[in-house]
Protein backbone atom coordinates (compact mmCIF):
# COMPACT_ATOMS: atom_id res chain seq x y z
CA UNK A 1 0.00 0.00 0.00
CA UNK A 2 0.70 3.71 -0.35
CA UNK A 3 0.05 7.10 0.62
CA UNK A 4 -2.89 8.14 -0.76
CA UNK A 5 -2.34 11.81 -1.09
CA UNK A 6 1.27 11.32 -2.21
CA UNK A 7 1.75 7.72 -3.97
CA UNK A 8 4.67 7.44 -1.53
CA UNK A 9 5.92 3.95 0.91
CA UNK A 10 6.41 6.58 3.44
CA UNK A 11 4.64 10.19 3.62
CA UNK A 12 6.05 12.54 6.76
CA UNK A 13 3.31 15.31 6.64
CA UNK A 14 3.99 18.85 8.31
CA UNK A 15 6.07 16.49 10.87
CA UNK A 16 7.14 19.08 13.89
CA UNK A 17 9.60 16.69 16.79
CA UNK A 18 9.87 17.97 20.57
CA UNK A 19 12.72 17.64 23.11
CA UNK A 20 10.57 18.96 25.73
CA UNK A 21 10.12 22.81 24.58
CA UNK A 22 12.50 22.93 22.29
CA UNK A 23 11.88 21.94 18.41
CA UNK A 24 13.96 19.92 16.77
CA UNK A 25 12.24 19.74 13.59
CA UNK A 26 10.03 21.88 12.05
CA UNK A 27 6.93 21.47 10.18
CA UNK A 28 9.21 19.35 7.59
CA UNK A 29 7.60 17.21 4.65
CA UNK A 30 9.20 14.36 2.61
CA UNK A 31 8.52 11.13 1.01
CA UNK A 32 9.96 7.70 0.27
CA UNK A 33 8.29 5.41 -2.85
CA UNK A 34 9.21 1.94 -2.66
CA UNK A 35 12.19 1.01 -4.12
CA UNK A 36 13.64 4.71 -4.08
CA UNK A 37 16.88 5.88 -2.37
CA UNK A 38 16.24 9.12 -0.74
CA UNK A 39 18.99 10.82 1.07
CA UNK A 40 19.01 13.41 4.26
CA UNK A 41 21.97 15.71 4.41
CA UNK A 42 22.59 18.42 6.88
CA UNK A 43 24.93 19.83 9.22
CA UNK A 44 25.40 18.87 13.06
CA UNK A 45 22.24 19.07 14.66
CA UNK A 46 20.16 19.84 11.48
CA UNK A 47 17.48 17.05 12.91
CA UNK A 48 18.48 14.02 10.72
CA UNK A 49 18.98 11.72 13.06
CA UNK A 50 16.02 13.39 15.27
CA UNK A 51 13.47 12.15 11.89
CA UNK A 52 14.44 8.74 11.53
CA UNK A 53 14.09 8.38 15.53
CA UNK A 54 10.65 10.22 14.83
CA UNK A 55 10.09 7.31 12.66
CA UNK A 56 11.00 4.47 13.77
CA UNK A 57 9.16 5.43 16.72
CA UNK A 58 11.65 6.93 19.15
CA UNK A 59 11.23 10.75 19.39
CA UNK A 60 9.95 12.26 22.92
CA UNK A 61 7.57 14.37 21.11
CA UNK A 62 6.00 14.38 17.37
CA UNK A 63 2.96 16.55 15.61
CA UNK A 64 2.09 15.84 12.09
CA UNK A 65 1.01 12.53 10.43
CA UNK A 66 3.55 10.02 9.42
CA UNK A 67 2.28 7.47 6.99
CA UNK A 68 3.63 3.85 5.99
CA UNK A 69 2.47 1.94 3.93
CA UNK A 70 -1.14 3.62 4.13
CA UNK A 71 -0.86 3.64 7.86
CA UNK A 72 0.02 6.54 10.70
CA UNK A 73 2.42 5.38 12.32
CA UNK A 74 2.77 8.15 15.03
CA UNK A 75 2.35 7.10 18.24
CA UNK A 76 3.04 2.90 17.82
CA UNK A 77 6.33 1.28 19.64
CA UNK A 78 9.39 0.78 17.71
CA UNK A 79 8.45 -2.82 18.05
CA UNK A 80 5.17 -2.31 16.01
CA UNK A 81 6.82 -0.23 13.39
CA UNK A 82 10.02 -2.49 13.00
CA UNK A 83 7.02 -5.58 12.44
CA UNK A 84 5.41 -3.31 9.88
CA UNK A 85 8.51 -3.10 7.94
CA UNK A 86 11.07 -0.48 8.78
CA UNK A 87 13.99 -1.13 10.25
CA UNK A 88 17.16 0.86 11.07
CA UNK A 89 20.60 0.69 11.12
CA UNK A 90 21.55 2.91 14.06
CA UNK A 91 24.40 5.28 14.18
CA UNK A 92 26.96 3.60 16.02
CA UNK A 93 26.45 0.28 15.07
CA UNK A 94 24.84 -0.78 18.53
CA UNK A 95 25.38 -4.25 18.40
CA UNK A 96 25.80 -6.33 21.60
CA UNK A 97 29.62 -7.05 21.99
CA UNK A 98 29.18 -10.17 23.98
CA UNK A 99 27.00 -11.70 21.48
CA UNK A 100 28.34 -13.10 18.49
CA UNK A 101 28.47 -12.25 15.15
CA UNK A 102 25.51 -14.77 14.56
CA UNK A 103 24.05 -14.08 17.57
CA UNK A 104 23.30 -10.05 17.02
CA UNK A 105 22.45 -10.99 13.07
CA UNK A 106 19.56 -13.05 14.44
CA UNK A 107 18.39 -10.20 16.37
CA UNK A 108 17.09 -8.64 13.59
CA UNK A 109 15.96 -11.63 12.30
CA UNK A 110 13.54 -12.35 15.33
CA UNK A 111 11.98 -8.81 15.42
CA UNK A 112 11.32 -8.29 11.93
CA UNK A 113 8.46 -9.11 9.56
CA UNK A 114 7.62 -12.91 9.03
CA UNK A 115 7.11 -14.63 5.81
CA UNK A 116 7.13 -11.56 3.79
CA UNK A 117 10.73 -11.42 2.61
CA UNK A 118 13.39 -13.67 1.07
CA UNK A 119 16.46 -12.46 2.53
CA UNK A 120 17.72 -15.00 5.35
CA UNK A 121 21.24 -16.06 6.87
CA UNK A 122 22.48 -17.69 3.08
CA UNK A 123 21.96 -13.83 1.14
CA UNK A 124 23.98 -12.26 4.32
CA UNK A 125 26.51 -14.88 4.34
CA UNK A 126 27.09 -14.42 0.54
CA UNK A 127 27.39 -10.77 1.04
CA UNK A 128 29.97 -10.52 3.51
CA UNK A 129 32.23 -13.57 3.95
CA UNK A 130 34.13 -12.24 6.31
CA UNK A 131 31.16 -12.53 8.38
CA UNK A 132 30.47 -16.34 7.36
CA UNK A 133 34.04 -16.65 8.71
CA UNK A 134 33.63 -14.98 12.18
CA UNK A 135 30.17 -15.92 12.56
CA UNK A 136 30.70 -18.06 16.22
CA UNK A 137 32.84 -14.54 16.88
CA UNK A 138 31.85 -12.15 19.59
CA UNK A 139 31.11 -8.82 17.57
CA UNK A 140 32.95 -6.57 19.95
CA UNK A 141 36.01 -8.53 18.62
CA UNK A 142 35.39 -7.31 15.19
CA UNK A 143 37.07 -4.01 13.43
CA UNK A 144 34.66 -1.26 13.04
CA UNK A 145 34.03 -2.03 9.33
CA UNK A 146 32.99 -5.41 10.41
CA UNK A 147 31.10 -4.40 12.68
CA UNK A 148 28.62 -2.15 10.68
CA UNK A 149 28.50 -5.00 8.43
CA UNK A 150 26.85 -6.85 11.60
CA UNK A 151 24.59 -3.51 11.87
CA UNK A 152 23.78 -3.75 8.52
CA UNK A 153 23.37 -7.33 7.94
CA UNK A 154 21.25 -7.74 11.34
CA UNK A 155 18.70 -4.96 9.44
CA UNK A 156 18.17 -6.77 6.50
CA UNK A 157 17.45 -9.76 8.19
CA UNK A 158 14.41 -8.16 9.82
CA UNK A 159 13.06 -7.99 6.12
CA UNK A 160 12.27 -4.74 5.37
CA UNK A 161 10.18 -2.95 2.58
CA UNK A 162 12.26 0.64 4.20
CA UNK A 163 15.76 0.95 5.50
CA UNK A 164 16.56 3.98 7.24
CA UNK A 165 20.53 4.05 7.51
CA UNK A 166 21.88 6.56 9.99
CA UNK A 167 25.40 7.72 9.22
CA UNK A 168 26.44 4.35 8.17
CA UNK A 169 30.38 5.96 6.99
CA UNK A 170 31.02 7.52 10.62
CA UNK A 171 34.59 7.06 11.23
CA UNK A 172 34.96 3.95 9.09
CA UNK A 173 37.54 3.63 6.21
CA UNK A 174 37.54 4.93 2.73
CA UNK A 175 37.80 1.43 1.16
CA UNK A 176 35.01 -0.05 3.75
CA UNK A 177 32.89 2.88 3.23
CA UNK A 178 32.74 2.00 -0.52
CA UNK A 179 32.07 -1.30 -0.18
CA UNK A 180 29.40 -0.14 2.14
CA UNK A 181 27.63 1.96 -0.63
CA UNK A 182 28.12 -0.66 -2.90
CA UNK A 183 25.68 -2.69 -1.27
CA UNK A 184 23.19 0.35 -1.53
CA UNK A 185 22.23 -0.13 -5.18
CA UNK A 186 21.50 -3.71 -4.52
CA UNK A 187 19.09 -3.24 -1.61
CA UNK A 188 16.89 -1.28 -3.96
CA UNK A 189 17.20 -3.19 -6.92
CA UNK A 190 14.90 -5.82 -3.87
CA UNK A 191 12.03 -3.34 -4.04
CA UNK A 192 13.13 -1.91 -0.69
CA UNK A 193 13.10 1.63 -0.06
CA UNK A 194 16.35 3.66 1.36
CA UNK A 195 16.61 6.43 3.75
CA UNK A 196 19.89 7.51 3.96
CA UNK A 197 20.82 10.48 6.83
CA UNK A 198 24.75 11.09 6.14
CA UNK A 199 27.15 14.42 6.49
CA UNK A 200 29.23 12.91 3.47
CA UNK A 201 27.55 15.09 1.13
CA UNK A 202 29.11 13.84 -1.69
CA UNK A 203 28.95 10.23 -1.12
CA UNK A 204 25.10 10.53 0.00
CA UNK A 205 24.15 12.36 -3.42
CA UNK A 206 26.36 9.88 -5.41
CA UNK A 207 23.59 6.94 -4.93
CA UNK A 208 20.41 9.10 -4.17
CA UNK A 209 17.62 9.29 -6.91
CA UNK A 210 16.14 12.54 -4.87
CA UNK A 211 17.54 14.35 -1.57
CA UNK A 212 16.39 16.75 1.33
CA UNK A 213 18.85 18.94 2.53
CA UNK A 214 18.00 20.00 6.40
CA UNK A 215 18.97 23.53 7.86
CA UNK A 216 18.03 23.98 11.80
CA UNK A 217 15.10 21.39 11.49
CA UNK A 218 13.51 22.94 7.83
CA UNK A 219 13.52 21.48 4.75
CA UNK A 220 15.91 24.38 2.60
CA UNK A 221 16.35 22.07 -0.42
CA UNK A 222 15.03 19.28 -2.08
CA UNK A 223 14.97 17.14 -5.53
CA UNK A 224 16.77 15.52 -8.10
CA UNK A 225 21.08 15.33 -7.44
CA UNK A 226 21.08 15.79 -11.14
CA UNK A 227 18.95 18.70 -11.13
CA UNK A 228 20.74 20.91 -8.71
CA UNK A 229 24.01 23.08 -8.39
CA UNK A 230 26.63 22.07 -6.23
CA UNK A 231 26.77 25.45 -5.17
CA UNK A 232 23.01 25.62 -4.29
CA UNK A 233 23.78 22.41 -1.93
CA UNK A 234 26.34 23.95 -0.02
CA UNK A 235 24.42 27.40 0.45
CA UNK A 236 21.66 25.78 1.99
CA UNK A 237 23.55 23.15 4.01
CA UNK A 238 25.53 25.71 5.85
CA UNK A 239 22.91 28.43 5.38
CA UNK A 240 25.17 30.99 3.35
Amino acid sequence: MVDADTGAQLAVKDVSVFYGNFCAINHIDISVGAGEIVSIIGANGAGKSTLLKAIIGQADRVEGTISFAGDDIVGRSTKEIVASGIMLVPEGRRLFPSLTVEENLRLGWDVGRKGKGDIGFADIWKQFPVLDERRKQKAGLLSGGQQQMVALGRALLANPQLLLCDEISLGLAPLVVNELYALIPRIKARGIGILIVEQDIERSLAVADRFYCLLEGKVSLSGRPSEVSRDDVIKNYFGI
